[in-house]
């Protein structure tokens, strides 16, 4: 195995949990801790929210493909894992000095997590010519073991 392709795939794999972590040690800090933007500060920190959740989806799925082409089962999963964080990310908010869970954080942190999910659809799944799917399924070609790759021969596709 060629250690290169190997150490990307382990690097891909545990990015997530590199992301979930940090995430976590922002949530710990108060609310001010971290960045201060006077006039745009709060804005920038509601629309991190649609952010941050997207980009941990997002990793999910590229450590997802790096075990072989992405299922709707595994999707599923990703979804699940990143909207469920994201509920333990306002949970764990709510112990926080100057910090609050609201629903109003989730309902941004889930539209984050469909906005990927709407593009991967319409890039990976329905297998759309774009460069995005096209640069998601060379993930899987390169970075997947070769066993894990499956390959499709039927007529019409999937």
């Amino acid at each position: 195995m060629n250690l290169v392709r190997w150490l990307g795939r382990y690097s891909v794999r545990i990015l997530p949990l590199v992301y979930m972590l940090f995430i976590w040690f922002l949530s710990s800090q108060s609310s001010g801790a971290v960045v201060t933007f006077s006039f745009y500060d709060s804005l920038i920190k509601e629309s991190l929210h649609l952010v941050e959740f997207a980009i941990l989806y997002g990793l999910l799925v590229l450590a997802l493909l790096t075990w072989g082409e992405l299922r709707r089962r595994g999707n599923r999963i990703a979804i699940g894992i990143s909207i469920f964080y994201a509920l333990l990310d306002e949970f764990h908010q709510s112990f926080i000095p100057s910090r609050s869970a609201t629903v109003t954080d989730l309902v941004k942190d889930f539209i984050g997590v469909a906005v990927v999910w709407y593009i991967l659809r319409r890039t990976y799944f329905q297998q759309e010519h774009t460069w995005l799917g096209f640069w998601l399924r060379k993930i899987t070609q390169h970075v997947a073991p070769s066993k894990c790759v499956i390959k499709d021969n039927r007529k019409g596709g999937r």
